[in-house]
């Protein structure tokens, strides 16, 4: 018989998600260790960890992938099960994933990918793209998130990436709880959405074309990259979301969402361009860093670049 492998949990949190993080916790009572990191350095979120036998750990958070990223390397066991503080783990997919620790498959993949159900104000999404939507969320430990500010993923090759059957199992996500959460929310991730689109220009490489046509997580990272500065992109979502990919039939909840998600993109472009047009540092050293990156690349790529981050006039 296969020794069983061990796993540790991780829970980023912070002070506005601690009381759902009690929930995470008491579903993931079964992990051999459970590490929950938080970001406000609170008391209160000290004794839950305290209570329920959890490793603490507090640490500045800069953003969600250099958090998780930290924190990682310093789970104890191989397998790691990532769970948000607004998340909880299912009966089904513990016994999915103990019935997986204990068999020869584990190994096979660096990676496994679980389906989350979004609620939204109450409500599961089963349209408009929200499910199944695969997250991996059960990986090994020298396994890293992708330098984004915002939604960023475990960056693993196609073929060391498995997905869970949402039959078995998923992970219950309740982050869009109420108007003011969300909104509070939607400013947060427009301001990230803006930086990481002021940063990205300058860090960006060329791009691998097999790779891009092969790796579908490297294909949404590329897409991702150059989402926000394609014109009307904010509208293609809401047709994308409540057309394209059945939003409609969520009631007037899939509007609702598709509505707000599309103009979450139009406020974080907003965002970026009130940085760089009124700050004119920013906007010249952005300029600076562009052309001289033109030496290495071919004139109509920069051309394109220019145009797209309207650097042209």
């Amino acid at each position: 018989m296969v020794e069983r492998e061990q796993i540790s949990v991780i829970i980023p949190t912070k002070e506005s998600d601690l009381e759902l993080a009690e929930g995470a916790i008491k579903s993931v009572d079964w992990a051999d260790e459970i590490i929950l990191v938080d970001s406000s350095f609170s008391r209160e979120a000290e004794k839950l960890a305290k209570h329920y036998g959890a490793r603490y750990v507090a640490h500045k958070y800069i953003y969600s992938a250099k958090q998780k990223n930290w924190i990682i390397p310093q789970a104890k066991h191989q397998w790691i099960l990532l769970v948000d503080s607004d998340e909880v783990v299912t009966k089904k997919l513990k016994r999915t994933i103990l019935k997986l620790l204990e068999s020869e498959e584990i190994n096979r993949y660096d990676g496994y990918g679980i389906a989350r159900k979004h609620f939204f104000f109450g409500k599961f999404l089963r349209y408009g793209g929200r499910y199944p939507l695969f997250n991996v969320r059960l990986f090994k430990r020298k396994c890293r998130y992708e330098d984004r500010d915002v939604h960023a993923h475990i960056v693993l090759e196609k073929d060391r990436v498995k997905n869970i059957n949402p039959k078995d199992g998923d992970i219950l996500h309740f982050s869009d709880r109420n108007i003011n959460q969300f909104m509070e929310k939607f400013i947060r991730y427009g301001n990230y959405l803006a930086n990481y689109m002021i940063k990205n220009p300058l860090e960006k490489k060329e791009i691998h074309w097999k790779k891009f046509f092969s790796n579908p997580m490297y294909f949404k990272a590329v897409v991702k990259d150059c989402w926000y500065f394609i014109p009307g992109s904010s509208i293609f979502r809401f047709f994308y979301m409540y057309f394209f990919r059945l939003g409609f039939l969520d009631g007037r909840y899939g509007l609702l969402i598709a509505i707000l998600y599309a103009l979450q993109d139009y406020v974080a472009k907003t965002r970026y361009y009130e940085i760089t047009h009124h700050r004119p540092i920013i906007r010249l050293r952005l300029q600076e860093l562009l052309l001289k990156r033109a030496m290495l690349l071919k004139g109509d790529i920069l051309a394109t670049e220019l145009k797209c981050l309207n650097f042209s006039k």
